[in-house]
């Protein structure tokens, strides 16, 4: 087992970018099926020998890390094993056939594939990604610039206030029985917000920086920028919660590896059984992609952060039972109160459940460090006599 003090530094290039490279110059080349399942078998080593390492004190950064690597093999599944990129993709901008381009172009042609989850723009677009943006250059700019300085603000105030409650910084010795849930109810809402803020707000923060950038120097339009998340208004139920606002950028690989369980065991498409077989094949993806993360955090984590995943299509399953019973019954209610009891369930679920995903985390040692360098709100509460009166909220 492995200790931060002794692992030597995530080589980015080695583990992040290389297997990039090289997943795009297999594709543009087009291997057999047999050559592309022995290089996923070095992919998986690969990424095995990633997850020695670490990036740093912050073990936040090491699960983010890991779960991209997971991100990473998932997607290399997906794209070698389970479809044909330079047979079946084809991007609204091209007007020939990709086999046909110089060896260079199809492998800038299939690192876009690599690097576009939800398809935008391409025929394999993934289902509800939010509406694309219509509107001019310029507008776009400031737009996403406003959004940014939003989402700074928001992770800001989410590490101001991990810092200011001491449930964040608690002694090792007290750490193996800490839980969000211990500083009561009024404060089990805040401490799961603050937890799940920074990761939400961080990937909206870098979505709209790349896409400010690309869009500014030319190398894309507005409308290839959807919002990364669906609205919130969406999650009336935890199906939606899931499937529309916030699983975007896992929902290709998710989705490929649940269909192709699902007609290996036998269920025809279209049918109940394919249906629940995928939405269970789809979490599971998620849960062990998550569970990368838990490895390069410490070996001995692994698995922590399966069984939330897991949980989720039970929760969806009875939801729908629920809703079933409910249409039989021929039940009439006003769509607004249908959707207040549903955000009262979903907020019920989340809250009963997140739990089981960031206690594990909380005892490990994560969320101790900040995402951000600067952090106006804190130097602004140090004005106030260092937090003073602070301590009797958390008390």
């Amino acid at each position: 087992m492995h200790t931060d003090n002794i692992r030597p530094p995530f080589p980015l290039l080695k583990f992040l970018v290389l297997p990039d490279l090289f997943l795009a110059a297999v594709l543009a080349i087009g291997l057999p099926k047999w050559a592309r399942v022995i290089y996923l078998l070095g992919f998986v080593g690969l990424t095995y020998r990633g997850l020695q390492y670490s990036t740093g004190p912050d073990k936040m950064q090491d699960y983010a890390m890991g779960s991209t690597l997971g991100g990473q093999l998932f997607t290399a599944i997906h794209l070698l094993l389970l479809a044909e990129p330079i047979i079946q993709y084809r991007h609204f901008s091209d007007t020939d056939d990709p086999q046909k381009r110089s060896f260079l172009r199809r492998v800038y042609w299939a690192a876009c594939i690599i690097h576009s989850p939800r398809g935008i723009g391409w025929n394999y677009e993934v289902s509800h990604v939010p509406p694309r943006p219509a509107v001019s250059h310029g507008s776009f700019i400031c737009s996403r610039l406003f959004r940014i300085l939003v989402f700074f603000f928001f992770i800001d105030a989410a590490q101001t206030f991990r810092r200011i409650n001491p449930l964040f910084s608690l002694s090792d010795a007290v750490l193996e029985t800490a839980s969000v849930t211990s500083q009561g109810f009024l404060l089990r809402c805040p401490n799961i917000i603050a937890w799940m803020a920074i990761p939400y707000a961080g990937v909206q923060l870098q979505y709209h920086l790349i896409s400010v950038i690309s869009v500014a120097l030319g190398f894309s339009m507005p409308s290839d920028w959807p919002a990364p998340y669906g609205r919130w208004s969406d999650a009336y139920t935890v199906r939606d919660f899931w499937g529309r606002t916030w699983h975007q950028m896992l929902r290709r690989y998710a989705s490929s590896i649940g269909k192709f369980v699902s007609q290996a065991a036998g269920f025809k498409r279209g049918s109940f059984g394919s249906s629940y077989m995928q939405l269970i094949m789809g979490f599971c993806v998620s849960g062990l992609m998550h569970i990368f993360g838990d490895a390069m955090v410490e070996w001995r984590y692994l698995g922590s952060s399966l069984s939330f995943f897991l949980a989720q299509p039970v929760a969806i399953v009875t939801e729908d039972a629920v809703i079933g019973i409910f249409r039989r019954a021929d039940m009439k209610l006003h769509p607004l109160v249908c959707r207040s009891i549903g955000y009262a369930w979903v907020f019920a679920w989340l809250n009963m459940s997140f739990p089981w995903y960031i206690d594990w985390a909380l005892r490990a040692g994560l969320g101790r460090g900040d995402l951000l360098p600067v952090t106006p709100l804190w130097s602004l509460l140090n004005f106030w006599k260092e937090g003073k009166g602070l301590d009797t909220i958390f008390s």
